[in-house]
């Protein structure tokens, strides 16, 4: 009997405790949580609102890649440039990347290897893109360009050897090299390779392949 009337006390203060933190803070708590529904909602909004753009970006991407395969270069360059126009993060880069396929596909080599160089130079364009966009523009220039022209370009990539392109950009450097007829530099460079333990083993033996007609 005791215990209950202990347990009905203690409940009421606590009921009592509540209703002055109510009278105190209730309307600040009230304002907290209609604003945490608020962002929740805002959050859920703006995510559903970025989704839909990307995929009415990636429609548009779509469509770009569609006229370029009908021959259509220059309906497909329009609906590119609309996309890096709006400047919308990776579709906009991946779009001015294609544009460089598109000048490629329609034999402007010049303005493709001219709109590279400014992929290249553009430090804010997705790193990723952009050492694509390298040796892109190395394969075109390896015929004629200096070998120190090609190594200044590689240069990011062939001083890491972590990099996705390093054992590739490295060949390059070295066909430079059997180009001038420096054989042993490119041995040199293909031998480096073939010690990198970061190298794959495919790369390995196609290296192989090359040193013994070398």
């Amino acid at each position: 009997m005791q215990d209950a009337f202990i347990r009905e006390v203690d409940e009421d203060l606590k009921n009592e405790s509540l209703k002055k933190l109510w009278d105190k803070y209730g309307l600040l708590i009230t304002i907290c949580v209609v604003a945490v529904l608020t962002l929740a909602v805002s959050y859920e909004s703006l995510k559903a609102w970025y989704i839909r753009r990307a995929e009415n970006w990636s429609d548009a991407y779509a469509v770009a890649l569609t006229l370029q395969s009908q021959g259509k270069y220059e309906e497909s360059s329009q609906a590119l440039s609309m996309i890096i126009d709006k400047k919308f993060g990776s579709f906009a880069d991946l779009a001015k990347m294609q544009q460089v396929n598109v000048l490629l596909d329609s034999g402007k080599t010049d303005e493709a290897q001219e709109l590279l160089s400014k992929i290249i130079s553009d430090k804010g364009f997705n790193a990723q893109l952009r050492d694509v966009a390298t040796v892109k523009l190395a394969s075109y220039k390896q015929d004629a360009a200096s070998f120190q022209e090609m190594a200044d370009l590689l240069s990011p990539i062939t001083s890491n050897s972590q990099n996705a392109w390093y054992a590739f950009a490295n060949e390059i450097l070295a066909m430079v090299h059997v180009r001038d007829g420096n054989v042993e530099a490119a041995k040199n460079i293909y031998n480096d390779l073939l010690e990198n333990n970061d190298v794959s083993e495919d790369v390995k033996n196609r290296i192989k392949d090359i040193l013994s007609v070398l």
